[in-house]
């Protein structure tokens, strides 16, 4: 956390400014990632290079290794042996950035809360991709609101989506409590994001249900979900009596049994494992990190799994 110390401002609130300074750690990010970009991709012309794209090039046979994802059926069906389709690589990919502040995510026991963290992150991964000539969007999401910014290239595009970020995290209202944005949210980004899109989720994903928007997002794009979790969701604090407050009234923790305690492991075990098959696979990352980790250490961890990176 020392990296970007300077300019944290607060445990509990993200500013534009304080967003916008996080420009600065894409340097450090970039050595993190350990990145083989060989040269500059600046432009909107397409490469010679084949790869996941927007572009058509053509349709060959299928070599082992190939993306499943883009078996030509009809050609398969046709000439009785698989064949796959190739995409000329298009310079300025759109990437898009998904930040849940559902009132979940309103919740830190170390550092920060998990909202601020996960915003934080946020500005790291657009900045980062903007420095690769990606076109950078998203959306950003509550209890009660989705708000889209559409994929623009330059440091505009990222701009736009930390104003956004900033602002539903300062307006939000956490003790209003939904589990449906979460399905409304990856609906919605599963229909402005456009085939061979790069997406960076970033969520604690309570309430999650992998349905099939879910997969139809992952079977047409690259996407790195992220769960930031405190580390008290996952195993309850020593053996002891304790008060709890969500702000406005107070309870008590009773952490002494053992049965309990192992239940609470292995329930945030299950939900962990739920999340890995969901996500990893097929060209997607599932990505766990706490608050208390490197956020230049995760967004790295995002930029590699995602298309430009290592």
């Amino acid at each position: 956390m020392s990296n970007i110390a300077e300019i944290q401002t607060s445990a509990t609130s993200v500013s534009v400014a304080e967003l916008v300074a996080l420009r600065k750690s894409v340097g450090k990010l970039k050595r993190r990632a350990g990145r083989r970009v060989k040269a500059p991709m600046a432009g909107s012309s397409s490469s010679a290079a084949l790869g996941r794209g927007l572009d058509f090039a053509e349709v060959r046979e299928y070599h082992g290794g190939d993306d499943v994802r883009l078996i030509d059926w009809k050609v398969t069906a046709r000439t009785g042996r698989a064949h796959t389709k190739l995409f000329n690589e298009e310079r300025e990919r759109p990437f898009f950035i998904a930040l849940d502040l559902r009132p979940s995510m309103y919740f830190g026991t170390r550092v920060a809360l998990k909202s601020v963290i996960a915003a934080r992150l946020c500005a790291m991964v657009a900045w980062a991709a903007e420095a690769q000539r990606d076109r950078v969007g998203g959306l950003v999401f509550d209890n009660t609101r989705i708000t889209e910014v559409k994929p623009q290239a330059g440091s505009r595009g990222v701009t736009r989506l930390l104003h956004h970020i900033a602002k539903m995290h300062s307006s939000s209202t956490p003790e209003v409590f939904d589990s449906e944005p979460l399905s409304e949210a990856l609906m919605r980004l599963n229909r402005c994001a456009h085939t061979g899109s790069s997406i960076c989720l970033v969520s604690d994903f309570s309430h999650f249900d992998a349905g099939p928007h879910t997969s139809n997002l992952l079977l047409h794009n690259h996407t790195a979900a992220v769960r930031v979790y405190d580390p008290l969701e996952a195993e309850l604090p020593p053996p002891a009596e304790y008060t709890i407050t969500d702000g406005r009234s107070r309870g008590r923790l009773n952490s002494t049994s053992s049965r309990v305690r192992q239940q609470y492991i292995d329930d945030f075990g299950f939900r962990t494992a739920q999340l890995e098959r969901a996500f990893t696979g097929a060209g997607n990352r599932f990505i766990d990190t706490t608050v208390i980790d490197d956020p230049i250490e995760v967004a790295a961890q995002v930029m590699n799994a995602l298309p430009g990176g290592a």
